[in-house]
C-alpha cells in the first residue's frame, strides 16, 4: 500500500503542475474557455420564456404565421414591411430582441394596401394593429412609430443565477489565472507532502468539481473541448471526463494512505520553499499574460504561414463533409423519409415534399485557421486575399476589443504607422467593433492608422494580450509583441534588413 500511495502521489502531483503550467503559459486562453462555460450555464439556468403567436396579413392575403419563444432581452415589437415594383410585397419582418420572423415569398397586392397585425401570447391576450399603405413612397416602411408593439407584459425578468454567471465573465482572466496558480502549487505540494491534510482536501474538492465540469459538457454536449491542457492538448470532454475519474480514483488511493505521507522538508524549510515556490508561479502567469505564451502551441505562432494552414488538407482527412440527405414526404396522412435516390419514384406516386434533412456523416477537415477575415466596415471591401497574398513584410496591430485596449501601447503604433508608410509597408489595424465605435475611438485616441474590421475569436486567438503587433512577411508571421513591449523602429529594422 505504501508504494501505490507514493505512486498515486507523485503521479497526481506531476500531472497537476503539468497541467497548470500549460495553461499558465496561457492565462488568456483558459479564460476563454471559462466564458465558454459561463456562456453554457447562464443559458442553461435562464428563465424560460413563453412564446407568443404571430401573424401578419395584407388585404386579408396571410403573409406570416409562426409560433416563437421570447427571450429576457425583448421588449418591443419592430415590424417592417418591404415593396419592391408596383404591386409586390416582398418580404415581411418582425423582430424583436433575439427574436425574428421572416417570409420572403412574393404576393401580389393592390394599393392601398390594408396590413393586418396582430401578437397573441400565451395567456390568450392579443395586440391587433393594422395600418394602410396607400402608395409606395420609398418602397419601404421601416421603424415608423405606429409600426412599434409593446410586448414587455409578457416578457419575464432574467434569473438571478443567470445574471451571476454573465457577471464572472468579468472576471474570467482572474479565475483564469487563479485556478491555474492554484493546480500547480497544489502539485508541487503534494510532490514535497506538505500540509497533505489541506492539499488532499483541495485537491478532491477541484478534482470533484471539474469532473462535474466535464460530465456536464460531455453529457449535454456543450463545450467540445475541456481546456485541461490549452492548446498543447486538446481533449474531448468524454476523454477528459475519464481522465477526472482516474484522478477522483487516484485522490481516494491518497485519502485511504494518507498515513504513509512523509514531507520532503522539515516543516519550517517546507513553509519557505512553499512560499518562494508560488511566488514565482504567480510571476509565471503574469509574465505569460503580459508579454505573450512562452510556448507558443497556437496557430498565430511564429513561423507559421497562415496561408498554407489555411487551405492545407492533412493526407487522409476529407476536404468536405460526408453527408446524406434525405427528404421528408407527404401524401394525405402520410410522410416518410426518402433518399436521394428513392426521390423520384415516390414523387411520381403523388408524394410532395416536405423539408430537406441533412446530416454529417463524416465531417471534413477543420483547418485551425479556418475565420481569417479583413474588411472595410464601411464599404464592405474584402481584404484577407490582398493581404495573404501580399511579397513583402506587413504589420498587423490587432486590438480585439477597443475599451480594454492598453492605451500605453497606442503612441508607439502611431509611430511605426508613420514608419511603415514611410517604407511602403502594409500596416493593419485589426478589431472587431463596429465602424461607429472604431470612428469614435479613432478621434478619442487621435489615431491616424485605418482600423479594419475581423472576427472576434479570430482575433482574440491571435492577441492573448491587447493589443498584439505582428509581423509578417508574406503570409509568414516573422515575430509578434505584446502591447506592452512594443518593439522599436530599430528592431523592426534589424528584422527586415536580416531577411
Amino acid at each position: 500500500m505504501k508504494n501505490v500511495f507514493l505512486f498515486a502521489r507523485l503521479f497526481t502531483g506531476a500531472l497537476f503542475i503539468f497541467s497548470g503550467i500549460v495553461k499558465l503559459n496561457d492565462p488568456s486562453g483558459f479564460a476563454i474557455k471559462l466564458n465558454e462555460y459561463f456562456d453554457v450555464f447562464a443559458e442553461d439556468v435562464s428563465t424560460k420564456q413563453d412564446s407568443v403567436n404571430a401573424t401578419i396579413r395584407c388585404n386579408d392575403v396571410l403573409l406570416i404565421e409562426k409560433k416563437y419563444e421570447l427571450y429576457p432581452s425583448d421588449d418591443v415589437k419592430d415590424i417592417q414591411i418591404k415593396i419592391e415594383g408596383d404591386s409586390l410585397l416582398r418580404s415581411a419582418k418582425l423582430k424583436w430582441g433575439g427574436s425574428s420572423i421572416a417570409n420572403e415569398e412574393t404576393k401580389r397586392l393592390s394599393f392601398p394596401a390594408r396590413v393586418e397585425f396582430d401578437i397573441t401570447g400565451m395567456d390568450g391576450k392579443s395586440i391587433g394593429h393594422q395600418f394602410v399603405i396607400d402608395s409606395l413612397q420609398n418602397g419601404t416602411l421601416s421603424h415608423n412609430e405606429d409600426l412599434m408593439m409593446d410586448i414587455s407584459s409578457w416578457v419575464k425578468g432574467e434569473s438571478w443565477l443567470s445574471i451571476f454567471f454573465k457577471g464572472c465573465k468579468d472576471y474570467s482572466l482572474y479565475f483564469s489565472g487563479f485556478f491555474c496558480a492554484l493546480e500547480v502549487v497544489l502539485g508541487f505540494a503534494m510532490l514535497i507532502g506538505w500540509q497533505f491534510n489541506i492539499t488532499i482536501l483541495i485537491t478532491a474538492l477541484l478534482i470533484g468539481f471539474f469532473t462535474f465540469l466535464t460530465w456536464y459538457s460531455a453529457y449535454f454536449n456543450k463545450v467540445t473541448d475541456c481546456g485541461c491542457f490549452g492548446d498543447f492538448i486538446k481533449l474531448k470532454p468524454w476523454a477528459s471526463f475519464k481522465k477526472d475519474i482516474i484522478l477522483s480514483i487516484l485522490v481516494v488511493i491518497l485519502v485511504v494512505g494518507r498515513k504513509y505521507n512523509k514531507s520532503f522538508f522539515v516543516e519550517s524549510k517546507s513553509h519557505l520553499v512553499m512560499s518562494v515556490f508560488s511566488l514565482l508561479t504567480i510571476g509565471f502567469g503574469w509574465y505569460c499574460y503580459t508579454y505573450l505564451p512562452v510556448w507558443d502551441f497556437l496557430p498565430y505562432k511564429k513561423g507559421n504561414d497562415i496561408k498554407h494552414i489555411m487551405t492545407y488538407i492533412p493526407e487522409g482527412e476529407r476536404e468536405t463533409d460526408s453527408i446524406r440527405i434525405r427528404f421528408m414526404m407527404k401524401k394525405d396522412n402520410d410522410s416518410l423519409l426518402v433518399s436521394t435516390a428513392q426521390y423520384s419514384e415516390f414523387s411520381q406516386r403523388g408524394y410532395q415534399f416536405i423539408r430537406q434533412d441533412r446530416e454529417i456523416i463524416i465531417p471534413g477537415y477543420e483547418s485551425p485557421i479556418h475565420d481569417f477575415a479583413i474588411y472595410n466596415a464601411e464599404s464592405g471591401e474584402d481584404f484577407k486575399d490582398k493581404m495573404l497574398d501580399y511579397q513583402g513584410f506587413q504589420l498587423v496591430f490587432v486590438i480585439p476589443f477597443l475599451s480594454e485596449v492598453n492605451t500605453n501601447a497606442l503612441p508607439q503604433a502611431e509611430v511605426l504607422y508613420n514608419w511603415a508608410r514611410k517604407n511602403q509597408i502594409p500596416f493593419w489595424g485589426l478589431t472587431s467593433a463596429s465602424l461607429q465605435a472604431s470612428n469614435a475611438f479613432k478621434d478619442e485616441r487621435d489615431i491616424n492608422f485605418m482600423l479594419y474590421s475581423a472576427d472576434q475569436k479570430m482575433l482574440m486567438t491571435m492577441a492573448r494580450y491587447n493589443p498584439t503587433l505582428y509581423l509578417f512577411n508574406g503570409s509568414t508571421i516573422v515575430e509578434k509583441w505584446s502591447g506592452a513591449s512594443m518593439p522599436s523602429l530599430q528592431t523592426l529594422n534589424s528584422f527586415i534588413l536580416s531577411k
